[in-house]
């Protein structure tokens, strides 16, 4: 996407983001933990805004993860994440959804960083006005795992 079309579409914070060449609108189907235990959209923020609108300190400031809403293709790989993570405590509300192309573009994590094999993690940067959550629904956790073996 050319720099122009992200100044129209993205939260002007992310005018100066270079997106990984691999990220583009696409439906990728992926599971969300829940931190308000309710689908909407406090629970689907990104990392940037999450943070209070300031840049994570373990990641550059230009790293595109600043500013991507962190989602897996793979239900178990939350299970792990939700367990290290303090704001996530039980119980957690899974859910389910895809990554609506009408609301940013989206990638595989390890299309573009390569984290090791075992990295479920898509990054989906949304545009401005989008509602992701809309396109959620809950979950179990038990059977989504099940499935997804």
């Amino acid at each position: 996407m050319d720099a122009e079309n992200i100044r129209k579409k993205f939260p002007a914070y992310m005018a100066n983001i270079q997106l990984p060449k691999c990220a583009k609108e696409q439906p990728i189907v992926v599971y969300r933990a829940c931190p308000t235990r309710r689908i909407e959209r406090n629970s689907f923020l990104n990392s940037f805004e999450e943070n209070g609108f300031k840049p994570l300190p373990n990641l550059p400031e230009d790293d595109p993860q600043q500013y991507c809403l962190s989602t897996s293709y793979k239900a178990k790989d939350l299970k792990r994440f939700v367990s290290i993570n303090a704001r996530f405590q039980p119980p957690y509300l899974l859910v389910k959804g895809v990554t609506e192309p009408s609301c940013g573009v989206s990638c595989r994590t390890n299309e573009w960083k390569k984290k090791g094999k075992r990295n479920y993690h898509v990054d989906w940067w949304l545009y401005e006005e989008a509602e992701p959550w809309k396109y959620f629904e809950e979950v179990d956790y038990e059977q989504e795992t099940k499935r997804t073996i």
